[in-house]
């Protein structure tokens, strides 16, 4: 309030050009009839003549504007400069529009001035009739502070939380309890097509063309018709889309701080591909179910306390146990197994056993089993572990049991027999564990990185996981090769190039060791790129691991017309090379070489005379160059280094253009 006593803060006794007397008396009159009004005033106030003298102010302005012991100048202009150096520079836009003000006396004025002291201003004018025909114009000034810092606190939390919500990695649709649209994410609309145009229309047909986006619209009608019969449930189910998606719809109840519940917030997770990949992967375990079920190879699983939890109707025919009798029982082989001598089969030697006790894989122990008569059922076992505990520890082997009673004398069929006991093993043992592991290691990884942002433990540790499948996926293909070759599609194939690629792998430093010679005027042959160059790395890196000095490389046109011989011993798959030309490729180190004894076993899987773990190079660069309608030739002795061929037919064509 002014000083109205105060002839230095009258406004109304200053400046030039006052009114007269009378005029002056009725002013003062109005003054005073003012003031009453603003005495419990917390808000700052001014009022100027429209000829722009300041009549009055009081207490609450001074002190908002900081001007305590300041004096006031008699006119509106003056004043407000004074107010101007004392706000920020945005504040002078608003006083410009103040000036507009006082010139169109019937125009109302709302605005924000921030004052240099952190204050919040609220400046409102009006004009405001003062005596007689004069009118004037009051300024109310109301320290709005906290207000503005409470709206700029509430704005930013609604900018969060609409970036919470653009931002997550699911739709998001929030409906209030009597079924009005609250808000809807963009995840949603692009996960379900639906636009804008979705949010106007009456609950009702929002909720019909939600539901006709389902396979089974009854399922979608049943879930809608549950969130509003409970409201206050939370719930999920997964919903199966007509064009092959599939979504999984969740629901929470949005409540108010007592707990009333206001409306359902509903969350849409695309799960198409965990989907997708969980039936790929039952139904190729469903498959290898099959396979196991019809095999001829007996297959059982043993757990700690010795007895069988499951087998396949040949195991129950090779172990000569009624197929309802045998799970339960326990492979204790009090069958009275033999050795190939005659001689009884130590229980500490059983593979089963080994295998249990030692967590080792356990391959083609021959044991013969008596079936009356004095006649033997000869068979070829094989144990590996199926599950560990959570110390590592054996909880369950897999025994795989081959019959081979019938080729036993026939020593050439026998490698054949031992290949598809092994194949069997690895099928039966080890592919249906990694043909999940892997699914369920990828599938996993993969939805860990879509969860979000990881830290970079997180993304390493995820990374490991990825690496670690896919090793093992190259065994699996390793395997895939020495069992049936490769699908990929056949054309002509330059040996040269393949043999660069497959060089191009390994380190520079066994590069520099590989002394490669090209013969000039090759022919193309039909083939598979990408197999022919795992058979050359595979041939290549047992050479660089045999001998830490130079390999031999030659490509080569080869004409056979006899029997061809790397020298003895040697050894051929899948005969020797008979006469023809051939594009070869021969591979020769000066290494420690193969014994002979091993020799014939070479292209057995997981045959290796190195360290445990290997075993499959050879194999599969075997069924690779079988498949190609090639022939591969070893020639090693001990001591002395190795010489690999790999020879291709040459086209009739190609070799009569030469």
């Amino acid at each position: 309030m002014t000083e109205a006593d105060d002839t230095a803060d009258n406004p109304g006794t200053m400046g030039e050009g006052q009114p007269s007397r009378v005029a002056e008396s009725e002013t003062a009159a109005a003054v005073r009839l003012i003031r009453v009004g603003l005495d419990l005033s917390s808000a700052g106030y001014v009022i100027a003549d429209a000829d722009g003298s300041v009549v009055l102010w009081n207490r609450a302005f001074r002190e908002l504007w900081g001007l305590e012991g300041v004096e006031l100048p008699a006119r509106w202009e003056a004043l407000q400069a004074l107010l101007l150096e004392r706000a920020d520079g945005d504040a002078q836009a608003a006083f410009a529009r103040g000036a507009a003000a006082m010139a169109q006396q019937e125009l109302r004025d709302e605005r924000y001035v921030r004052l240099r002291s952190g204050r919040v201003v609220e400046v409102q004018s009006w004009p405001l009739p003062l005596f007689g025909d004069r009118v004037g114009r009051a300024w109310r000034f109301s320290d709005v502070t906290e207000l503005a810092a409470a709206r700029r606190a509430l704005e930013e939390a609604n900018r969060l939380l609409e970036g919470v919500i653009e931002g997550a990695p699911y739709g998001i649709v929030a409906v209030s309890i009597e079924g009005q649209l609250l808000w809807a994410n963009g995840r949603f609309f692009a996960m379900t097509g639906l636009d804008e145009a979705w949010t106007k229309l009456p609950p009702p047909e929002r909720a019909a063309r939600l539901e006709a986006l389902a396979k089974d619209p009854g399922q979608a009608r049943a879930f809608n018709q549950r969130w509003r019969a409970e409201p206050g449930a939370s719930y999920a189910e997964l919903f199966e889309r007509k064009d092959g998606a599939w979504l999984r719809v969740s629901t929470q109840p949005l409540r108010d701080r007592a707990g009333a519940v206001l409306g359902q917030v509903f969350f849409y997770e695309d799960m198409t591909a965990q989907v997708l990949a969980e039936r790929a992967a039952a139904e190729s375990e469903a498959r290898l179910r099959a396979v196991i079920e019809h095999m001829e190879t007996g297959v059982v699983v043993v757990n700690r306390q010795g007895a069988i939890t499951g087998a396949n109707p040949a195991a129950a025919r090779l172990l000569g146990v009624p197929a309802d009798q045998i799970a339960g029982r326990a492979l204790d082989w009090s069958w009275g197994a033999v050795r190939e001598d005659g001689s009884l089969f130590p229980p500490s030697e059983m593979p089963v056993h080994v295998a249990m006790t030692t967590g080792a894989a356990v391959r083609g122990v021959v044991m013969g089993l008596p079936l009356g008569s004095g006649r033997l059922r000869w068979l070829l076992v094989s144990a590996a572990v199926l599950r560990r505990g959570a110390a590592g520890e054996p909880q369950e082997v897999v025994a795989t049991f081959t019959d081979y009673t019938e080729h036993r004398e026939r020593e050439g069929l026998l490698a054949k027999a031992r290949f598809l006991e092994s194949f069997a093993a690895l099928s039966a043992g080890v592919a249906h564990r990694l043909n999940n592991d892997l699914t369920a290691m990828l599938g996993n990884a993969w939805l860990v990185r879509q969860g979000g942002p990881l830290t970079a433990d997180q993304a390493e540790a995820v990374s490991a996981i990825e690496e670690a499948a896919r090793d093992a996926a190259y065994l699996v293909a390793d395997l895939r090769a020495a069992a049936t070759g490769s699908d990929e599609p056949k054309g002509p194939v330059e040996l040269d190039v393949c043999l660069g690629r497959a060089l191009i792998q390994f380190p520079e430093a066994d590069r520099r060791r590989a002394a490669v010679v090209l013969g000039s005027g090759m022919p193309c042959v039909p083939g598979r790129p990408r197999a022919l160059e795992a058979a050359f790395q595979h041939v290549l890196a047992n050479a660089f691991e045999a001998t830490a000095g130079p390999v031999e490389v030659r490509v080569t046109r080869l004409r056979v017309r006899g029997d061809l011989s790397l020298g003895r011993p040697e050894r051929w798959e899948p005969e020797p090379l008979p006469a023809g030309e051939y594009a070869a490729v021969f591979v020769e180190d000066a290494g420690e070489g193969i014994a002979e004894e091993h020799l014939g076993r070479i292209f057995e899987p997981f045959f290796t005379t190195r360290f445990a773990g290997r075993g499959l190079g050879l194999p599969a660069t075997a069924g690779i160059v079988r498949e190609h309608g090639g022939y591969i030739g070893v020639h090693s002795v001990a001591g002395r280094g190795t010489t690999v061929v790999l020879a291709f037919p040459v086209p009739q064509e190609a070799s009569e253009e030469a």
